[in-house]
């Protein structure tokens, strides 16, 4: 009997999101009895460099130098560079209120925030470099939990877990939910050498590498991801820590969240066709299966919207039939693998928050985070390929 094509196309969906889930359940079985597990401490302590760059931040940039200037690291060993691209409020004054042994304040003319990274790397003296949000906040512990990674002379950067403080506003809440997933699963890809991104709010470089490989782009939407699909053509390994926390200020409304998700989409989606080159057996499993799995991933989502909205004209009563399936009055395999994929997926999200000492969530969070995901992401992947479309600049 012949399968239509709406058919083919959910179980082509169906199939490819047991397979993803498959992969990361896979991935966490196999090490869930040490990804936890921080590398063993060394009395090793390499000059780190810190750069800061700002524009207009004068809102937060005062904590976060007080943040950086109270973390246990030798003062002798600490470099730490503001870099204000040329801003229009109080942050260069505020910053210079703050400028001692250690800690450097330059300004110049505004040019992005590659421009303003690539500034302060020509000026770092550290062995190590880090690069730093100037609205995130370090923990006490954070340089002592990453610079063990780099007793692994292959580790080239290293990743910290970037969370967001617990609060009362259910769209911070939910982007807290995120990122404490978003960690869990990079922890896991670390495994297999396909760490994505050298995340903005704070991430470490060996100095050398950036000396290799040249600076930021400066130029790129989302330049912290293009650094490390760089790293990674090179075949150098980025590692993710789970317990070198760095807090940092989410977006505050719905129309600034989306904002910065189409800018993530409009440049992850960019770096991914630029990098494609990678689909190779000699870039691993970052080649192999990363770069293609994102490819995958956006045209999946689309199929789904499309599938969505012809069930939704074509079903006279689709809200009907969805209730009926799921009490089993219309069960098949693709109702297995839909419900296989719905409860790994879950598990995944109570594993993500279970991981970090501290962190809960209340029943009601989690579940406007279930519902609210999906329409954000309908949100942004629309409007990015509207944004596209129009060849539509962005500036920082």
């Amino acid at each position: 009997m012949a399968i239509d094509i709406v058919t083919l196309l959910n179980y082509s969906i169906a199939f490819f999101s047991l397979f993803v889930v498959s992969v990361f359940l896979l991935l966490y079985l196999k090490h869930r009895n040490s990804y936890l597990k921080p590398p063993k401490k060394t009395d090793w302590r390499p000059m780190v460099s810190v750069i800061v760059p700002a524009y207009n931040e004068g809102k937060y940039i005062s904590d976060s130098l007080t943040s950086i200037l109270a973390i246990d690291y030798p003062k002798d060993k600490l470099d730490i560079i503001v870099v204000d691209d040329g801003s229009t409020d109080s942050t260069y004054e505020s910053a210079k209120k703050f400028e001692c042994q250690s800690l450097r304040v330059f300004t110049k003319k505004n040019g992005g925030k590659g421009s303003a990274l690539n500034f302060g790397i020509g000026k770092a003296k550290g062995e190590l470099i880090a690069t730093m949000d100037a609205d995130s906040y370090l923990t006490k512990n954070v340089l002592l939990e990453l610079i063990p990674h780099f007793t692994d002379e292959g580790v080239m950067a290293v990743t910290p877990a970037v969370k967001i403080k617990q609060s009362n506003s259910w769209l911070k809440e939910f982007q807290r939910i995120e990122y404490l997933m978003i960690l869990f699963s990079r922890k896991l890809l670390s495994f297999i050498d396909s760490v994505p991104v050298t995340p903005g709010p704070f991430s470490m470089f060996r100095a050398s590498v950036l000396e290799k490989i040249g600076g930021f782009d400066e130029h790129n939407l989302v330049e912290d991801q293009e650094i490390a699909l760089r790293i990674q053509a090179n075949n150098y390994k980025i590692k993710s820590s789970m317990t070198a926390e760095v807090y940092t200020e989410p977006p505050d409304t719905v129309s600034s969240l989306l904002r910065q998700r189409v800018r993530w989409q409009r440049g992850g989606v960019r770096n991914y066709w630029k990098y494609k080159f990678m689909i190779k057996p000699q870039y691993g499993d970052f080649g192999m299966y990363f770069i293609p799995l994102n490819f995958a991933t956006i045209t999946a989502f689309f199929v789904l919207l499309g599938l969505m909205v012809h069930s939704v004209i074509s079903t006279p009563y689709y809200v009907k039939y969805i209730w009926f399936d799921a009490f089993g009055l219309g069960v098949d395999l693709f109702t297995f693998i839909a419900a296989f994929v719905i409860i790994t997926s879950l598990c995944f999200l109570y594993l993500s928050i279970k991981s970090f000492k501290g962190e809960k969530v209340s029943l009601r969070y989690l579940l406007l985070f279930i519902i609210f995901y999906w329409y954000l992401m309908v949100g942004y992947n629309v409007l990015f390929v509207l944004k596209e479309l129009r060849r539509e600049g962005y500036s920082w």
